[in-house]
Order: structure tokens, then C-alpha cells, then sequence
């Protein structure tokens, strides 16, 4: 969990993370009842409990989110409730059902990451900010860095994610360098892939055009233009469609309402020598700091003593909850009153240095700065080189490229920790390792000193060559570990894996490795970003030269066929294949080869050509067995069932991919296993068990859809369309086969486009008319669309498959019967004339797509 400046309840009143229904105002109302029985204040019962005042207030005004069992423990003994009153307490906090909307959509459900400290002072705040967002479309909120902002739009989201029917999504912009990639971080957090020959926005627009969403974009002041055009083209494009962004500037894009949060509350200078503890708890800023310094040291309490020292700290710090919070986590080492004579004397020098600056750059960097010269030589060494992970790092990584020199590999881990003591690292735990990163203002200030140290290009090539070795990693956990471990690898580590490119290969700081880099990221590509890696490795081929090793060229190939693969280019699929088959036999690399058999082997299927796929598929099975490669042994076997069914053998077929399937699942490969069950259902709808086939492919449905692998999720629903119809299931046809078409849209997956349409005229031909009055329109339309499916193929180079033809010959007999063959003969040759848009603008017409798609 992210520990944050200005955030949420203290570590003894940690809310549940995601997934947890917001509270409900019942418990907020039993908590208040509870606590004014008993004759307690709201402080007096957070000092009771051990938590914070403010952490009391929220779960009363349903600000928080349920929390979890060991706070309620706390609230239970601070109460002193009877065992009836706590059963009724717990039935009321506990979590109920997440609730739909209307579309379906998960109600109140979001990512929000949940802070773990104070978060005080923003009562008038929070109220005004969540009017603005329930009034308008577009609100940014503004202010200095450090003052809170993304906090208090967290604690937004999640007032808001409790009471409305929109879900909340939380995307950080902050990792984000290049201002082109803010669509596709949006795209990236949201689960919505690119797609080729389709501008991600375009398809971004797509997908959220009817949900009901608060999107959150934080920190958006360094891609300030290109977050106001993609703000503006969504909000136009999507109604249901809210954004809250933060930004140290405003986007300046129509229809934007701006909220300027203010710094906490601090004392006026002429109160604050003779200020006491009382009086000093009026101010949010003193709160704050009281209650940080309390979290890092246990015996810290605010006394009229200290009280006037800490008031002079908030106010030397302009009541900047980011500053506030360093300055309170050195009361383990410093006294108060030392602390704010070393402040006072830091902020003088940095801010007399820079008169260009803006006083909240002057503020923030003379924040930074102080808590960086009380760091020791190998802690200033570390928070430098950590600034190069764009992405954050493991302690592992951490280990890879900042140790060395005055840092050495046994004090890594001891430094991480003294940096998140010291708030100048954040630290995400999800069960397994602590994922670190630098807040962004953090980073930056480090890399200035890296650079001032001379020291960025030699990180920067430390950082490439371990995320080569990660990406390395990630190829071989591909093939042996689960999918919940390789995903979540590629997806922590994205960002980098982009930054090393962007240095290695945009940059030309050392070509060779980036173009290793982009061949050994190929499951980034195939699974996560194909567009993405196409573009890459178009570059890493356009820079190969004699100095480009072999293994590398070959890796390359490896993943440029891949690519291919994903976009259906079937002859460029076997072309890279081919080439890199000969690469890696030259370098002697046995799995290399036996990998790329297999790619270039199912290109040789669904280009037609069988005798030659299956004899190299054979050989490719007999190397990866003798290779011991269990995913690659499943994968062949698949190919080899597939060609088999093509042959029209679907016995061998079957025998082929029922091997395969226990396998993968002794991997934990749930998407392979999936594939491999959608391919039977495929299988047994060619031996004529449609609705085998139909209950295969609806279990492969559910598990895309569990890690929303939208273009499978699409490719599944044409197929289920196809079993329906052929059980003649006309009406649950039609809402797969509309489904189906809207995703192979969004994602431009041209032959699924056709495919789809085809299904829906298939169904308008076949399905009995209610009116015989209406039948000749549907009939018309129906042949329409199937001369517009004919003519898309042909255009694509996509034969007609076998499954797909029982449903289209029978849809063309009915019309040639219904309306005689020359008309049907002549709608079709219409049909063909058509473009997509007109063609499914011709579906929607009919009555059997007269309904959206659910």
C-alpha cells in the first residue's frame, strides 16, 4: 500500500483495499449512536481506539470505506460494547454484494489506492470538490505541489464510488514522459487494447461511450496539453463520462470548472509563540503534523511546550500537508524545536537562490531539499539512482542497478527501508515483495543530483540491462510459471521496460541492446501491446547492421512473427518465422527453433497449407519434448489438433488438444487451457455436436473474461453466436453476435468484423418472421449484409472457414427460396458496394439488431 502525504486513516485504522463495498450510512449512524452513549467526543473516542480523528469522522459522514476487522476491534473495546450490541456492530460493517447499474457495470467498485495516513483539514474541501464533480463533467483540481491534491481526490473517489452509480478509475500519470503515451496509460489501467490501424483514442472513445465512469487523471501538469485534448475528445465522445484531474495548472479546455486547494490551515504569525496544544489542534496543518510525528514515534504528543515549535514548522512549510509530513518523520532523531531551527534556515537559502521560480517550486524543492541533506552519503546515493525506475523496482532490481561504489549489495535493503521511514519512498505490499517508487516531485529532484553527479548514463544502461534480464525472466516464467505470476510481472515492470527502450534504442545509447531488449519482450507484445511492439520492432529492424548479433536478429524475428500473428498477418507471420528459424539454428539455440516451428507452423495452417504444417509441427513437438518445455509441448499440440481438424480428422483432433489441456492446467496456463477448450468446441461443432461445442466455448468465454483478454472475449462470442444458431437459438445468437461485433469493432479486428456480420444476416435469413409483412425488408437486408461479408474477405485475403459456411449456405438457400435467386443474386452484388459502417448500419435496422447488446 502506497504511503502517502494527506491520505487516509493512521496504520491502526486502515481501511479494506479494493474490492470492498464503501461504507454504508447505516454504520455510520450505529458508530455515531455508539459513541454518544457512551459520552464520548469524536477525540476522545480516536484516542480511545488509537486512531485519528479525522479516521472517526470520515467512517460517521460515510466517508471511509467499511473497515477492516481489527479496527472494528478497536471501536468495539473503545465502546466497551455487550456481545449483543457488537453483533449488531459487525452485521452491520460487514461488506454486502456489490451492487450493477443498469449497463451491468459494478457499482462503486474502483481502484483506488488507499492511503495509510492522516488525512485532516479538507472537511470544507471534500464537500465543495464532490458538489463540483456530482454538477459538472470536468473539474480539475489545482494548487502547489505537495499540497494534497491527488489525496483529496482519492477521498473523492471514494465518497463518490459509494454513492453513485458510476464506478471510479484512478489512472497515474506521473510515470508517464512522453505526452503521447497519456492515452494509452488510460487505455492500459481501463484493460482496452490497442488495435491496428486504429488511433487508441478512437478506441479508448469507443469503449467508454456508454459506461458511467469518474475518471480520475492525476498529475497531469508535465503532459498538460495532450491530458486537455484527450480529456476534451473523451468528454465529447462519451456522456456518461466524469473527470476529475489533478494538475498543478488548469487544462484550459471547454466546459473545465477549476477548484484551487488551498494549503491547511496554520496559525497567524503574531499567535504563534504563545500558541498552546489546544488551541494549536484548530489548525489542520498542526493535526497533521501531529498525528505523522505520533505514527513514526509513539511517545510523541503535542504539549503547550512543543506546541508553538511545531506551529512554526506548519507555517515555515505553508501549510503544505507533502512538507508537513517530512518535517514530522525526523521527530524520531531531532528535536521539534531543532527541527524548525534547521527549517527555517533551509528555506532561506533555496528561496533567496531562484527569484524566477515559483514560490511553490521554491516551497517544494526547499522541502525536498532539506530532508535530503539530513540523509547520510549512502542514503543520498540510493534515492538518487532510484530515481531511474520509471516504474518502481523491486528490491531485487533496486539491487541490480543502484548497488555499487559507496552502496553495497548487503545494504540495499536496509536503505529502502530508512528512505520509507523517512517518507522519501513509497512502498506497495501485494503479499508476496515490496514493490518501491519515489513520488514524482522525489524523483525528479533525485535525478537533478544524478545528473549533477555525472552519474545518469551509467544508471541508465545499469537500468536497461536489468530490465533485459527481467524481460528474460519474463520469457521464461511464460513458459513455466502460472498466469497470475508472468502477467503481473509484465504489467508492474512496463514502465521500465519503456523507459530503458526510449534510452537504449529511441535515444541510440546502445542500439544492440535495445533491439535484444525488444525481441526478449515479445510476450509484452503478443499478450499486452502489439502495436506497440510492432512500431519497436519496425525500428530495431531499421537499425540492424553487421554489429546486430545473430541471436538477437533471430529473437527478433521470433517476435515480429508474433506480432503478426496477433493482427492476423498470416504470410508476414510466416516470412519472420522462416527467418528467424534459420537464426537460431545458427546460433545453435534448440528452443529458439522448436519456438518458432511452432509460429511459423500455424501460420502454414491458416494459410491452407497442411502436409507442410504438420511436418513441422512434428518436429517442433519431438524438440520441445526432448527440451522438456511443457507450455511449448501444449502449444504445438494445439496446432497439430488444429491442422487435424482442418484435414477434416477430428478424432486425431481431439486427441491432440485433450492431451494439451492437462497440461496447461498443471501450469496454471488458464488462458492456454482456455484456447485449447475453445478449440475442442470448435472440434466437436465440425463432428456436429453444436451444443458440446456451445458449453466448451462459453467455459473459454469466462475465463477471458476474467482477465479481460477483450479480443478473445471477442473472438469466443462470434463462435458461441455460431453454435446458437445452429441449435436454432435465434435471439441468444443475436446477443452474442452483437456483442462480439461492437468488441471486434472497438478493436478493428477487420475478418471478426465480418465474421459477426455474417452471423446476424445468417440469423435475419433463418430465424422465423413475427410479421410476414416485415419479411421481405429483413430478407433484403439479411442478403445485403451476406454480399458485403463476401466482398470484405475477398478484399482481406480471408478464405471462408469451414464452420462459418454450414450457417451461410443455409441463410443463402432460405433467401434464394424466400425471394428467388436472381434477386438474392442481386442485393448481394449490392451489398458488396457497401462499407462497413453502411453495412452495420444496415443490421441496425432490422429487428433482429434492433437492441442493444448486453
Amino acid at each position: 500500500m502506497r504511503v502517502a502525504a494527506d491520505g487516509g486513516e493512521n496504520l491502526t485504522a486502515t481501511v479494506e483495499d479494493e474490492g470492498r463495498v464503501a461504507g454504508s450510512p447505516e454504520f455510520g449512524t450505529l458508530l455515531q449512536r455508539y459513541r454518544l452513549a457512551a459520552g464520548l467526543s469524536q477525540e476522545a473516542l480516536a484516542e480511545r481506539a488509537g486512531m485519528s480523528t479525522h479516521g472517526i469522522s470520515a467512517l460517521e459522514r460515510g466517508y471511509r470505506r467499511t473497515p477492516q476487522r481489527a479496527t472494528l476491534a478497536l471501536l468495539v473495546r473503545a465502546l466497551v460494547l455487550n456481545d449483543e450490541q457488537r453483533g449488531e456492530f459487525e452485521a452491520v460493517a460487514a461488506p454486502s454484494r456489490a451492487p450493477r447499474g443498469r449497463d451491468g457495470a459494478l457499482v462503486g467498485i474502483s481502484n483506488l489506492p488507499l492511503s495509510l495516513t492522516s488525512f485532516v483539514g479538507r472537511e470544507t474541501e471534500l464537500d465543495e470538490v464532490a458538489r463540483l464533480v456530482r454538477e459538472h463533467r470536468l473539474v480539475t483540481l489545482t494548487g502547489a505541489g505537495g499540497i494534497g491534491k491527488t489525496q483529496t481526490a482519492l477521498q473523492i473517489g471514494t465518497a463518490l464510488s459509494g454513492t453513485t452509480e458510476a464506478a471510479v478509475c484512478f489512472v497515474a500519470l506521473a510515470p508517464i514522459g512522453d505526452p503521447a503515451l497519456v492515452v494509452a496509460a488510460i487505455a492500459s489501467t481501463l484493460g482496452v487494447q490497442e488495435v491496428p490501424d486504429r488511433p487508441l483514442l478512437e478506441s479508448l472513445t469507443a469503449y467508454l461511450r456508454n459506461k458511467a465512469l469518474l475518471l480520475i487523471l492525476d498529475n497531469c501538469e508535465h503532459v498538460i496539453m495532450e491530458a486537455a485534448i484527450v480529456a476534451s475528445a473523451l468528454l465529447a465522445g462519451c456522456p456518461r463520462l466524469r473527470i476529475l484531474a489533478t494538475s498543478r495548472e488548469l487544462l484550459r479546455t471547454a466546459g473545465e470548472y477549476t477548484y484551487r486547494l488551498p494549503s491547511l490551515s496554520v496559525p497567524a504569525p503574531e499567535t504563534t509563540r504563545r500558541l498552546g496544544a489546544a488551541e494549536a489542534l484548530s489548525f489542520g496543518a498542526t493535526v497533521l503534523f501531529r498525528d505523522r510525528a505520533h505514527a513514526i514515534d509513539h511517545s510523541f504528543t503535542l504539549t503547550d511546550e512543543n506546541a508553538s515549535a511545531v506551529a512554526a514548522i506548519c507555517r515555515h512549510l505553508d501549510g503544505i500537508p507533502l512538507a508537513i509530513e517530512l518535517a514530522a518523520a525526523r521527530v524520531n532523531v531531532l528535536p521539534v524545536q531543532a527541527i524548525a531551527d534547521r527549517l527555517g534556515n533551509r528555506f532561506g537559502i533555496l528561496t533567496g537562490g531562484e527569484r524566477a521560480a515559483l514560490p511553490r517550486q521554491q516551497t517544494m524543492r526547499a522541502a525536498i531539499g532539506w530532508s535530503y541533506d539530513l540523509l547520510v552519503a549512502r542514503e543520498q546515493r540510493m534515492f538518487e539512482r532510484l530515481s531511474v525506475f520509471a516504474g518502481g523496482c523491486t528490491s531485487a532490481s533496486a539491487n541490480a542497478v543502484c548497488a555499487g561504489d559507496d552502496v553495497a549489495e548487503a545494504d540495499v535493503i536496509e536503505l529502502l527501508s530508512s528512505l520509507l521511514d523517512k517518507s522519501l519512498l513509497a512502498a506497495d505490499f501485494d503479499g508476496f515483495e515490496a514493490r518501491y517508487s519515489l513520488f514524482e516531485s522525489f524523483r525528479e529532484y533525485a535525478h537533478e543530483k544524478l545528473v549533477a553527479r555525472g552519474e545518469a548514463d551509467a544508471l541508465a544502461r545499469r537500468h536497461a540491462l536489468a530490465c533485459l534480464e527481467l524481460a528474460e525472466q519474463l520469457e521464461l516464467a511464460c513458459d513455466t510459471e502460472a498466469d497470475v505470476i508472468w502477467r503481473a510481472l509484465a504489467q508492474d515492470e512496463l514502465d521500465n521496460w519503456r523507459a530503458a527502450l526510449q534510452w537504449a534504442l529511441t535515444e541510440r545509447n546502445d542500439v544492440v541492446l535495445g533491439q535484444a531488449l525488444v525481441g526478449a519482450l515479445h510476450v509484452v507484445w503478443a499478450y499486452f501491446a502489439p502495436l506497440e511492439g510492432q512500431r519497436h520492432a519496425a525500428s530495431a529492424f531499421a537499425l540492424a547492421d553487421e554489429q546486430t548479433p545473430t541471436h538477437v536478429l533471430a529473437r527478433l524475428g521470433y517476435a515480429d512473427g508474433l506480432i503478426a500473428m496477433q493482427h492476423r498477418s498470416y504470410k508476414v507471420q510466416l516470412t519472420s518465422s522462416q527467418r528467424a528459424i534459420e537464426r537460431y539454428g545458427a546460433v545453435g539455440d534448440a528452443l529458439g527453433v522448436a519456438r518458432t516451428q511452432d509460429l511459423a507452423g500455424q501460420a502454414l495452417v491458416s494459410l491452407g497449407r497442411i502436409a507442410e504444417a504438420k511436418a513441422l509441427l512434428r518436429q517442433a513437438l519431438t524438440s520441445a519434448r526432448m527440451l522438456g518445455n511443457r507450455r511449448l509441448t501444449a502449444c504445438i499440440l494445439r496446432n497439430l489438433g488444429y491442422a487435424s481438424a482442418v484435414e477434416g480428422n477430428c478424432d486425431a483432433a481431439r486427441d491432440y488438444v485433450a492431451e494439451a489441456v492437462p497440461i496447461y492446467e498443471g501450469l496454471g496456463a488458464s488462458l492456454g487451457a482456455a484456447l485449447a477448450r475453445d478449440d475442442l468446441g470448435e472440434f466437436e461443432f465440425r463432428a456436429g455436436n453444436a451444443e458440446l461445442a456451445f458449453q466448451l466455448a462459453a467455459d473459454a468465454l469466462a475465463i477471458f473474461r476474467s482477465v479481460n483478454n477483450q479480443r478473445f472475449v471477442a473472438s469466443v462470442l462470434s463462435s458461441l453466436a455460431m453454435y446458437l444458431i445452429a441449435l436454432g437459438r435465434y435471439a441468444e445468437a443475436e446477443e452474442r453476435a452483437c456483442e462480439a461485433l461492437a468488441l471486434a469493432r472497438e478493436q478493428q479486428q477487420d475478418v471478426l468484423v465480418a465474421w459477426t456480420l455474417q452471423h446476424l444476416g445468417a440469423i435475419a435469413a433463418l430465424r422465423p418472421q413475427v410479421s410476414t409483412q416485415d419479411a421481405p425488408l429483413a430478407y433484403a437486408r439479411a442478403a445485403r449484409i451476406l454480399g458485403f461479408v463476401d466482398a470484405r474477405l475477398e478484399a482481406i485475403g480471408s478464405a471462408k472457414m469451414y464452420i462459418y459456411e454450414q450457417a451461410y449456405d443455409r441463410a443463402v438457400t432460405a433467401l434464394r427460396e424466400a425471394l428467388g435467386a436472381n434477386a438474392v443474386t442481386k442485393l448481394m452484388a449490392e451489398g458488396a458496394t457497401m462499407t462497413e459502417a453502411q453495412a452495420v448500419e444496415e443490421a441496425s435496422e432490422g429487428r433482429y439488431l434492433g437492441r442493444p447488446a448486453r
